[in-house]
């Protein structure tokens, strides 16, 4: 049996939260690591794996500048989760290790100085290179159609996609229930949206 269809059998009954206890602390040990974003899914993620192991390493993607309200969000969620083991990425590693595919996470991209925003390849394969599963949880676009398991391989790596199969309403609810606060500018959208007539 391949590693990859091993992890998928032992992993396929269990629930999100249970997978990723298998992946970090009993098959991967110290050999996982996490690309996360700001968006509610991806803090999510890193709820669940903070309980699991704070000090797994957690790099956060950031193709174009960082507002002021992002990197404090960015701070709180750090804290409040308690997470020991923060870096950065601005996704220019592209030279492929040999043997290996291109890692990467799709992203939106805003600029500082000019309105709108463009799309990304956030390119991680240098960071990526120490370890042998990647929780793959920036969740910025859908996922390509070719992304359809939990738990895939993705060149030398196992890659875990968490929330494939969580809705909106699911992430949130799981969010609410933790006290975990959302983006500033997700609470702004919400509150300014219509109330429905009565």
């Amino acid at each position: 049996m391949s590693l990859l269809s091993d992890v998928r059998s032992v992993s396929s009954k269990l629930s999100t939260p249970q997978l990723l206890h298998y992946v970090i602390a009993e098959r991967f040990p110290g050999k996982t690591i996490v690309s996360a974003s700001l968006r509610a899914r991806s803090i999510a993620v890193l709820s669940m794996v903070a309980e699991i192991d704070p000090a797994i390493p957690v790099v956060f993607c950031r193709p174009g500048h960082l507002f002021k309200e992002s990197f404090d969000y960015r701070e709180r969620i750090v804290d409040a989760l308690g997470l020991t083991n923060i870096t950065e990425s601005e996704g220019r590693e592209t030279r492929i290790q040999a043997g290996d595919l291109a890692h990467c996470e799709r992203m939106w991209s805003e600029s500082e100085d000019a309105p709108g925003r463009t799309f990304q390849l956030v390119q991680l394969n240098e960071t990526l290179k120490p370890y042998d599963c990647w929780i793959s949880a920036v969740y910025h676009m859908a996922r390509p159609s070719n992304v359809r398991k939990r738990v895939d391989v993705e060149g030398k790596l196992i890659r875990i996609d968490p929330l494939l199969s969580w809705s909106s309403e699911d992430v949130h609810r799981y969010l609410s229930e933790r006290n975990v606060p959302l983006h500033p500018r997700v609470r702004r959208s919400k509150s300014a949206r219509p109330r429905p007539a009565r």
